[in-house]
């Protein structure tokens, strides 16, 4: 074995997959002494020189880390070779029925053309192609596991923990928080996130949205993600967001501001957080108010914070909306906000 193997000696480059495995097992780590073989007056003393023979609780040990190593590396090399996919045909998924099989390498693209395809993320979960869709494999699993979406639609569903799927589309990136979804890409870049469990973060040069079961988020292109809004909400509530966001000018974006915080729910605290990111001046401040309204934001968070755009407190008050806490969502998106396409 050669001296800069990073399993020998730890030096060298360490396999992303090892050190993963590491981090599972760190937790089991003992730390009391190893026992003795049996009693002492029983024990062997090995004489200056000779081999010391492991027991069978040594030898066990021994198997189970070769055995750890051994599929952790099977692993690895099998992602470098690309992702398993299969060509379907049908009417719809329910009938599909499985025509051809293949494997998807690294910075190749596949397009699904007039069929189906069903492509596994490595082994974290599978995505489900459907006609006139083109991807591409940007990252088997050495960093992430990552696609980039130029048009079409795929339906993702992830069993891993968070933060290791992305999708990289033309308008922003999504980044999968264990969960299930559908994102739609238009020839013109625009598109649609759709999510039916879990979260996605949805991002571009620091916009981000998050977006929760049951909600959905627009994107445009060199504008990255719009307000996340709940699938529930009436046509006339998504429209005047969709303004809000992306109007051309100030006097639309206010008017739809005005539709908006009117026809805004206790549920829709979820879309007024994040207006308070995206919205300036006494614009801001009508949508804080509303929001308060809505939400009331804990004790220490003040209107001139909130107004100030300050990040603890914005934090703080997303913790009272009831859908998880900001801590966990930033930390996993907070690595992909930049497009690796």
């Amino acid at each position: 074995m050669s001296g800069n193997d990073y399993l020998w000696d730890g030096t060298g480059d360490p396999d992303p997959q090892v050190q993963r495995l590491e981090a599972l097992l760190r937790p089991l780590r003992s730390t009391r002494p190893a026992p003795g073989l049996g009693p002492t007056s029983e024990r062997l003393e090995a004489r200056p020189g000779t081999p010391r023979v492991l027991g069978w609780q040594g030898l066990a040990a021994a198997a189970v880390l070769v055995i750890a190593v051994v599929a952790t590396w099977s692993w690895s090399r099998a992602a470098r070779d690309g992702w398993s996919l299969q060509y379907l045909e049908g009417a719809s998924w329910a009938d599909a029925r499985v025509v051809g099989e293949a494997r998807l390498g690294l910075g190749e693209w596949i397009d699904t053309r007039t069929g189906r395809v069903r492509l596994a993320v490595g082994e974290i979960g599978e995505v489900q192609l459907e006609p006139s869709t083109r991807v591409k494999l940007v990252d088997e699993g050495r960093a992430s596991h990552r696609l980039a979406l130029d048009r079409g639609v795929m339906h993702a569903l992830i069993w891993a923990p968070p933060g290791q799927f992305v999708v990289d589309t033309p308008s922003a990136t999504a980044v999968d928080l264990g969960c299930s979804y559908t994102l739609r890409v238009a020839e013109d870049g625009s598109g649609l996130l759709r999510v039916e469990a879990g979260w996605v973060g949805f991002e571009h040069q620091g916009r981000r949205s998050l977006v929760p079961a049951d909600a959905e988020a627009v994107v445009r292109r060199g504008r990255g993600p719009g307000t996340p809004y709940f699938s529930d909400v009436s046509p006339a509530f998504v429209a005047a967001l969709q303004v809000a966001d992306f109007g051309d000018t100030s006097e639309a974006r206010a008017r739809a501001l005005d539709t908006v915080l009117a026809g805004a729910r206790a549920r829709d605290a979820l879309s007024l957080w994040h207006l308070l990111a995206r919205t300036h001046g006494s614009e801001r401040g009508r949508v804080h108010d509303r929001l308060a309204e809505l939400v009331p934001p804990p004790p220490g968070v003040t209107r001139e914070g909130l107004l100030g755009g300050d990040r603890a407190m914005l934090d703080a008050w997303w913790n009272e909306l009831g859908l998880g806490p900001a801590e966990a969502w930033r930390e996993w998106t907070s690595p992909f906000h930049e497009p690796s396409r």
